[in-house]
């Protein structure tokens, strides 16, 4: 089986929300912070769609994959890793 990644960082000057679809997974990114999303054994046809906004942006795993996770400098984050309080 293939994996799949994508690096994705916030060039912004203040935090964004990364969203890891369809699970509804938060991770809040600071300014400069930089993430891997890594999806393992996936089937054939799978890939990311990537969105954004001025709140931040959605990462879409399209297709079959065993195990998506997001990664900081090596290390595997869990939901709610810098989570902020959001002002909808």
């Amino acid at each position: 089986m293939l994996t799949q990644r994508i690096k994705v960082s916030n060039e912004r000057s203040s935090s964004i929300t990364l969203w890891l679809e369809p699970w509804g997974e938060d991770y809040g990114m600071s300014p400069g912070d930089a993430f891997e999303v890594l999806a393992a054994n996936v089937a054939e046809g799978f890939y990311f769609h990537v969105s954004s906004d001025e709140k931040g942006m959605k990462i879409y795993a399209e297709g079959d994959a065993n195990d998506v996770s997001v990664y900081q400098s090596g290390k595997m984050l869990s939901c709610g890793h810098n989570r902020r309080e959001e002002t909808w």
